[in-house]
């Protein structure tokens, strides 16, 4: 029976360039230990919650991690706690066999097997332990123990892609045994995993990660690593020039914090960042409003002032990464002659004001925003600016996070970000703009935000997400890129590489992954801590 103990942070992932030391080691005390600067709430260690739902958790593993090093493509999964590559059972994608990994224990002390793999992802599923990602593994019918070393996973159906959906951070069966939401479960708090770290303290301003000397793999360098809490840009950037060791920033705060014995790491993200133009909003959610700003927007314009270079424009959640599926001709091109003239035809007209109006209403409505984010501030600025050039009155909104509940989201357009588990097409598009995440209570409030409803992109996302055959599969996600690019959801404005700050205490840092839109001190350099060597 494991014996539920203190356990670790909570995660995401990242890409850069492979950092080299260029301080030789102060002292072992001062070396061991980094103090970091996170914008999470502390606490929730729990897999159904999310933490580590990518790989990036340092108290738990997972079956897999994401390649570092590699932001040209889709990275592969490399094993950790999986013996090798999935095997799928059978021709057509539906069963899929995992071999784990022998003589790994968890951090109380007890045996890791494929019994504690199957336990996790049957619990993300069942409606009884009401996990906020559980649409995330929906295509999961059901996964067993099938031998010493073997957990085989069933699926509701081919899902050629699976290998790309294992990154789950993985906790002991016993804290599965009585079911109950996920929110409530004793490893929000008292984690225990098999991964490097255990949490050794819990504050609600602080949390300290010891290494652990029983590790299975390689025993972490870094002995010690405290994480506390700021959500607001400009504070962490204050506390790291006040002596903490490390934090993420906008690009221009970073650059400011890097020097004096600092180095800034940017990593590659597929972490997208737009606005939300609900149906619910009568003007926002009208399909010429949705068509007119998406042209009115300069991109190019954000990435180059707003983002400092460190991002790219993106339109359809789509980009080079995933190769023959992107179809760049379907991005949406910055071109307000013709934002206006689809305005114009759809019967919104200026008004004396210079706002468009259309059958007594008035082309205006809220974006609501973070104002404790720069870049999120702003992006909503700048569209602000653009779209009041072809008749359209925003007004942007602050907002603190704990407002943005279902129905305020269902009503009110948000300056809103994605790209949890950009390692598939099909984890990228599906839940945001499949109609079935229309619906009330589908999925988590932060799917299909804008209750977009489209059959033609639905039948596209269906068949394009059991397709074997990756040519055909291809065709499939361009042929959703030219349905959406004529009936757009929403405002996709960047996709923006994340900018980390990490005090140079003579360690060689390995390059940094891919990172989703999660990202903080489980990402950047951080990802390989555990790997850190002088």
């Amino acid at each position: 029976m494991h014996l539920l103990r203190l356990g670790i942070l909570a995660a995401a992932t990242s890409f850069a360039v492979a950092a080299t030391a260029c301080a030789a080691p102060q002292s072992n005390s001062r070396t061991e230990r980094f103090v970091v600067i996170d914008t999470e709430e502390l606490g929730n260690f729990n897999p159904l919650l999310g933490h580590g739902k990518t790989g990036e958790s340092k108290i738990y593993d997972s079956l897999y991690r994401v390649q570092e090093g590699v932001d040209d493509r889709i990275p592969d999964a490399v094993p950790v706690l999986a013996a090798g590559a999935p095997e799928p059972v059978g021709g057509d994608y539906s069963r899929w066999v995992v071999h784990t990994r022998p003589g790994v224990r968890f951090s109380d002390g007890s045996p890791f097997g494929p019994e504690d793999v199957a336990a996790t992802y049957n619990s993300v599923i069942d409606p009884a332990f009401s996990s906020p990602i559980a649409a995330d593994y929906e295509f999961l019918r059901h996964a067993a123990q099938t031998g010493p070393d073997t957990v085989e996973f069933q699926l509701n159906g081919p899902y050629p892609d699976f290998d790309h959906r294992l990154f789950l951070a993985v906790a002991p069966a016993e804290a599965f045994a009585q079911p109950g939401p996920a929110d409530k479960s004793e490893l929000n708090h008292h984690p225990v995993g098999t991964g490097p770290y255990a949490l050794t303290e819990l504050r609600p301003d602080q949390a300290v990660l010891t290494a652990r000397d029983d590790y299975w793999g390689e025993k972490p360098q870094v002995k010690t690593f405290v994480v506390r809490r700021t959500d607001d840009d400009n504070a962490r950037a204050a506390q790291v020039r006040d002596g903490a060791d490390g934090t993420r920033l906008p690009a221009e705060l970073a650059e400011g914090v890097a020097r004096n014995g600092f180095r800034a790491v940017t990593a590659s993200a597929n972490d997208w960042l737009g606005i939300s133009l609900p149906t619910g909003n009568p003007v926002a959610g009208d399909p010429a409003i949705r068509r007119a700003l998406n042209r009115a927007v300069d991109r190019n314009s954000m990435v180059e002032h707003i983002l400092q270079g460190a991002g790219r424009p993106t339109s359809t959640l789509l980009g080079r990464i995933y190769g023959d599926s992107y179809d760049p001709a379907q991005d949406f091109a910055f071109d307000p002659a013709d934002a206006e003239r689809i305005l114009d035809a759809a019967g919104w007209r200026r008004g004396a004001d210079g706002v468009r109006e259309h059958d007594g209403r008035r082309a205006a409505f809220e974006i609501a925003y973070y104002p404790t984010e720069v870049v999120r501030r702003d992006l909503t600025m700048a569209t602000v600016s653009d779209a009041k050039k072809v008749g359209i009155d925003i007004t942007p909104v602050a907002v603190d996070k704990k407002a943005m509940t279902s129905d305020y989201l269902a009503r009110t357009p948000f300056m809103v970000g994605g790209g949890g588990q950009p390692y598939t097409i099909d984890s990228q598009l599906y839940t945001k703009f499949h109609s079935r995440y229309a619906a009330p209570g589908a999925g988590s409030k932060w799917d299909n935000l804008s209750d977009y409803v489209n059959p033609r992109v639905d039948a596209v996302l269906d068949a394009a997400r059991v397709e074997p055959n990756p040519q055909r599969r291809a065709e499939l996600y361009r042929q959703f890129q030219a349905e959406y690019h004529a009936d757009p959801a929403m405002l996709t404005l960047v996709s923006e590489d994340h900018v980390y700050v990490v005090r140079d205490k003579g360690f060689r840092i390995p390059p940094t992954a891919l990172e989703p839109h999660t990202h903080g001190v489980a990402w950047g350099p951080w990802y390989s801590l555990a790997r850190w060597a002088h």
